[in-house]
């Protein structure tokens, strides 16, 4: 547009919409003044924790596990065939010092160390199962063929208390991305039905092949990209990030079948359930941006966290970050007691939000 009136007016248009969108989502439970990061440093090697993709909650004593591993950092030293992967951890955080109004680190220590577990330590989807006080995640391992790294996922349990206990891994979906310790079976879900070029046509093609399955051979492969999964009192909650949609699905003798949906404004990532029942997802608003900020590290990508009404279908954002400069690419929150807490694919430490007095 070389003529100064037409780039005006294309200003001005650009301007308009970005309002007309803000007003379609409304204004944020939790402003920018009443957020900060928490900086959380491993205890072992004293450097900064980045990527802390998701989390799980332990209600009864205030602790949240993170799972993390700084993804690009793995995935570039497997295609140059270094030697030696980056690794992560699954850390406990209490919630009294993440809340701390002094407190902008914190240091964590592993509850499971990289050499405990053969291919490596890099955990996906968490879940925290209650009864058996046992952490249960997608570990995406890493096996060396010839000079090449070979990533396969896997289902790995460890002790949540503190203990030293692994133990043994079994088999997952070549496309698992998140996981759920419900009552009476394990969950998965996986973003892709095939894995490979078969992955790659699902995605030109926006095929509905994802899904979620559970170990007692049941599954649900009608999603396009399932990713986030959470469960409660029988109902199956999944994010279709590229359908900008959560559904809602019923588990009967008969299988996994959607119930609902709930539209959402952007492409969720993980989800959690709230104590109302209200189910808390990190939401991307634009897919491209987080394209460029987690494959190639160039810029930052929004973060967005809302909270959905699964029964009268109402959305409302509890946070907002356009430009991703107070804490890019959020992929998982928890609302709390205290606030809110969110944790990012490509971040360093966690977001924290101080609820109103």
């Amino acid at each position: 547009m070389r003529n100064p009136q037409h780039r005006l007016i294309a200003l001005a248009a650009l301007a308009l919409a970005s309002a007309c969108a803000r007003a379609e989502i409304g204004e944020a439970r939790y402003a920018a003044d009443q957020c900060q990061r928490v900086t959380l440093n491993d205890a072992q090697s004293g450097e900064a924790i980045r990527g802390s993709e998701d989390c799980a909650f332990d209600k009864e004593r205030q602790i949240l596990f993170v799972s993390a591993y700084d993804r690009r950092a793995v995935e570039k030293a497997a295609r140059k065939k270094r030697e030696a992967l980056p690794q992560g951890g699954v850390y406990p955080v209490a919630l009294a010092s993440l809340f701390d109004p002094d407190v902008t680190a914190l240091s964590v220590t592993s509850l499971a160390a990289p050499g405990d577990i053969v291919g490596g330590l890099h955990p996906h989807g968490i879940s925290y199962d209650a009864a058996n006080h046992e952490l249960l995640f997608i570990n995406r391992t890493y096996q060396r063929v010839g000079r090449t790294w070979k990533m396969t996922p896997q289902l790995q349990r460890i002790g949540a208390n503190g203990e030293v206990f692994v133990g043994a891994a079994a088999s997952a979906h070549c496309a698992a991305n998140d996981v759920v310790a419900a009552k009476d079976n394990v969950l998965t879900s996986f973003d892709h039905g095939a894995c490979g070029l078969g992955a790659g046509i699902e995605n030109v093609f926006r095929a509905k092949r994802s899904g979620v399955m559970s170990d007692g051979g049941q599954s649900f492969n009608k999603a396009v990209f399932a990713n986030g999964l959470a469960e409660k009192d029988g109902a199956i909650y999944l994010a279709a990030t590229r359908e900008n949609a959560l559904l809602v699905l019923q588990q009967t003798p008969d299988g996994i079948s959607e119930a609902t949906r709930v539209k959402l404004p952007g492409g969720p990532d993980n989800i959690t359930v709230g104590e109302d029942g209200s189910v808390i997802a990190a939401v991307h608003p634009s897919m491209r941006a987080l394209m460029f900020n987690r494959k190639f590290g160039i810029g930052k990508s929004p973060s967005r966290i809302v909270k959905a009404d699964v029964t009268s279908g109402e959305v409302e954002i509890l946070f907002d970050d356009p430009k991703g400069k107070i804490f890019s690419a959020a992929t998982v929150a928890v609302e709390t007691q205290f606030g809110l807490v969110a944790g990012s694919v490509t971040d360093e430490g966690l977001l924290v939000c101080r609820a109103a007095p």
